[in-house]
């Protein structure tokens, strides 16, 4: 079904561009429908590709499942088909797919994700000389976060690092692949050179799979804090005096869920 809205986007007149900020979807009331069943629920988190719907029929929906969502904003109504990405107690995750977020303002459309992997600089191309210089033996460097556009690294090692300059690496985020990244800005810190790179080069079924484990990042990242959020406020109402000693010995809140109730973990899905 295409997408549709029954009002003309605005010109944003913070920004000075064409369509409203992706935050006037916030508190809409929002219809979720499958073959069969209709639940009606409020939008209480959008970011970049993710939607979170909280109602009380969660449990009729299943992760993977394909749906139609109908968003009542101020801006209008939206309309499109969607995915179920991840379940929590009340709530949904689906996919915002692309054709819907261009018609919003959203600084947080490319998310970066914090990453703790190495990686390997498999060449360096010098773009001042023109020439491309190959490791027989590829160094290892730190991944410190990525997107679908970009990716910090960590140097601690000696190369020859320059804007401009093409790093060809090798990656492995539970699925080895290689990309080439263009050196955008460099910075000198306590553990080495902070480089921050625009990825130019990646295979579309690569991209894919990393499309996937972003969202996967972004959706454990979101219920992490959800749930830090939750004990935070629930160690407010009664007192943080009273559980100042409990809370040294308890153990920490966990921030993983099950299986069948949390997280849609395949890259198969269409955006």
């Amino acid at each position: 079904m295409p997408l549709s809205n029954t009002s003309p986007s605005p010109r944003n007149s913070s920004t000075g561009s064409m369509g409203y900020d992706v935050s006037v979807l916030m508190d809409s009331k929002a219809v979720v429908e499958k073959k069969g069943f209709v639940s009606t629920g409020t939008l209480t988190y959008v970011a970049g590709e993710l939607l979170e719907i909280e109602f009380p029929q969660y449990d009729q929906f299943m992760l993977g499942e394909k749906v139609k969502v109908m968003i009542y904003a101020k801006g209008g109504i939206y309309v499109f088909e969607s995915t179920v990405l991840a379940k929590d107690q009340g709530a949904l995750v689906v996919l915002n797919p692309p054709e819907n977020r261009r018609k919003f303002q959203d600084k947080r459309q490319d998310p970066r994700v914090p990453v703790n992997e190495q990686a390997r600089v498999l060449s360096l191309y010098e773009y001042s000389r023109k020439v491309e210089r190959k490791f027989p033996d590829p160094p290892t460097i730190l991944l410190d976060n990525i997107s679908m556009s970009g990716i910090g690294l960590l140097f601690n090692i000696d190369l020859p690092l320059q804007t401009r300059n093409q790093l060809h690496l090798e990656l492995d985020l539970g699925n080895r692949f290689e990309c080439r990244a263009e050196i955008i800005h460099l910075q000198r810190t306590k553990e080495g050179i902070r480089c921050g790179t625009r990825i130019i080069e990646l295979k579309d079924d690569h991209a894919n799979w990393l499309r996937s484990y972003i969202l996967r990042s972004q959706i454990e990242a979101y219920y992490r804090e959800k749930s830090e959020k939750l004990r935070k406020e629930m160690l407010g109402e009664e007192g943080e005096t009273e559980f100042d000693i409990q809370a040294e010995q308890t153990e920490p809140v966990k921030t993983d869920r099950a299986p069948q109730t949390y997280l849609f973990n395949d890259s198969r899905y269409e955006g």
